[in-house]
């Protein structure tokens, strides 16, 4: 953002754009201002205030790369208000269904963030949760799908008594008739109570809360009634505004993790969607997450280190006041990748491991006990 913008109080979203020429680019980036603000024949408000104010200004066109634009484009906050959903709305909101243009980012004034507290926890704030105050954070997650309420709270059990500071649901695991939710969160709630008093440790657990409309507020709250220890939620179902709304209710007061389930069709093409950049690092924390999981590179999905790097840096970058958030990497994670995992995100980092710590051998405890011990070689080996 110019020092100009910087001055103003309006908001930008930087958006990539594929054309042939410079000429061409800004015949989009034009037709993008008009369509994500006023969306009809520009001729009907120009000589108008509207035009001057309401009407999307471009303010920068630069070469990104042969065939493709970075068109900075800015918008009166007036026009989105205090909703999160307008605010999404005009970021993206029609142009998302043009192709060849992609949301790369976008730059709030500081007074738009009076609406967005941000994470309430934060990274400083997990790592006094889960007792790891430096260094990496293990996480893993009970799975598979068809399990009961007592085999997935055994998991649990195991998983705490080898150390496991944070224990998530499966994303699959919803209110299933084998494992009903408020059964399940309350068999593993009951079962970190054990492990803690055997142990002395406090692992956390998170309840997996994504469920169909106002039912996704309903469970939260009865996950933190329960004894949870923080929520899950998939934001490419549930939509970001109802995370928005969770994570700044002083009533609820529970860390929030994003599960990226469901937003592969909004990240993965260059030339059109989200950036994961934007949309894991950037929306996440607006909406208020504590943590946001995204696929790494080195695992089963497609994501290359350079993108993963930059979802990093997303959940750290300049947001007014906002608390940074932790990335943690998943998706085909094992201990052999722990060295250059370690290298590449760093110290603030929470590294998911689920199938592979299962498959180890046949004590989850011992296998919990042994990938701590190759996640601590990996730092000092750092």
């Amino acid at each position: 953002m110019t020092e100009d913008l910087h001055q103003s109080s309006r908001f930008t979203a930087t958006y990539r754009i594929a054309a042939p020429t410079y000429e061409e680019a800004k015949k989009i980036a034009f037709a993008i201002a008009v369509e994500q603000t006023i969306e009809c024949p520009y001729e009907l408000v120009d000589g108008t205030p509207i035009a001057d104010t309401i009407v999307g200004q471009i303010e920068d066109l630069k070469k990104a790369e042969a065939g493709a634009y970075y068109a900075t484009i800015s918008y009166e906050p007036e026009a989105v208000g205090d909703e999160m959903a307008e605010l999404l709305n005009m970021l993206f909101g029609n142009t998302s269904l043009q192709p060849g243009v992609r949301l790369m980012s976008f730059e709030l004034p500081e007074t738009m963030y009076n609406n967005y507290p941000g994470p309430r926890f934060g990274r400083s704030g997990l790592r006094d949760l889960c007792g790891v105050p430096r260094g990496p954070i293990f996480m893993s997650a009970i799975k598979p799908l068809g399990r009961s309420p007592k085999e997935l709270a055994q998991m649990v059990y195991d998983l705490a008594l080898g150390g496991c500071p944070i224990i998530k649901d499966d994303h699959s695991l919803m209110d299933q008739r084998y494992a009903p939710f408020k059964e399940r969160v309350l068999q593993c709630v009951m079962a970190l109570a054990d492990a803690k008093e055997k142990t002395g440790r406090k692992s956390m657990y998170i309840a997996n809360c994504t469920t169909d409309g106002l039912g996704f507020l309903e469970r939260a709250y009865q996950a933190k009634e329960i004894g949870a220890d923080g929520i899950m939620a998939a934001p490419a179902i549930t939509g970001f505004t109802m995370i928005r709304d969770l994570a700044r209710d002083p009533d609820f007061g529970l860390p929030i993790f994003l599960h990226p389930c469901f937003s592969g069709p909004l990240v993965l093409s260059q030339d059109a969607g989200i950036s994961p950049f934007c949309y894991y690092g950037q929306l996440s924390r607006l909406a208020g997450a504590d943590a946001v999981i995204f696929t790494s590179f080195g695992g089963r999905f497609s994501f290359s280190q350079d993108t993963c790097q930059k979802i990093a840096e997303g959940t750290e970058s300049k947001m007014a006041d906002l608390r940074a958030n932790f990335p943690v990497p998943s998706g085909g994670m094992r201990w052999q990748l722990f060295k250059e995992m370690v290298r590449i995100y760093g110290p603030d980092t929470i590294f998911l491991v689920g199938g592979a710590l299962q498959t180890e051998g046949p004590d989850l405890t011992a296998n919990t006990r042994f990938f701590l011990e190759k996640l601590a070689e990996a730092v000092g080996e750092k």
